[in-house]
């Protein structure tokens, strides 16, 4: 091998691990997603509650979520994220008051998808 080889197969090493451990950090922040989540869906039935406001931020992370999860090999999770971010954008141009059955509905598949993803790992 030589040393253009063995500094090209360094270079390689050192990225393999840093997309690992960024996966690991990723792992961690789908925890953390789902508690998050749960109490944004439970907000959606308290008095007194900004209902568009809660299913704007839940489209937000839906949004980071589809974004992130395929680049870390959660796929699944990515494409029930993108269902989620579409229904909800449906949603909005929608009638008025917004249908959170729908939203709850498809929240609650994400939430099952990264359940079941992190019962994988």
């Amino acid at each position: 091998m030589t040393s253009q080889q063995a500094l090209q197969n360094d270079k390689l090493q050192l990225l393999q691990a840093g997309l690992a451990r960024l996966k690991l950090e990723f792992i961690e922040t789908l925890k953390g997603r789902v508690a998050e989540l749960d109490s944004l869906m439970d907000e959606l039935y308290e008095e007194d509650v900004d209902v568009e406001a809660v299913v704007e931020t839940i489209c937000q992370h839906a949004h980071k979520l589809h974004g992130q999860a395929g680049a870390f090999g959660f796929n699944d999770v990515g494409a029930k994220a993108a269902q989620l971010e579409q229904e909800i954008l449906n949603a909005q141009e929608g009638a008025k008051p917004l249908n959170t059955e729908v939203v709850e509905a498809h929240l609650a598949a994400l939430l099952d998808q990264i359940e079941a993803s992190l019962d994988a790992v």
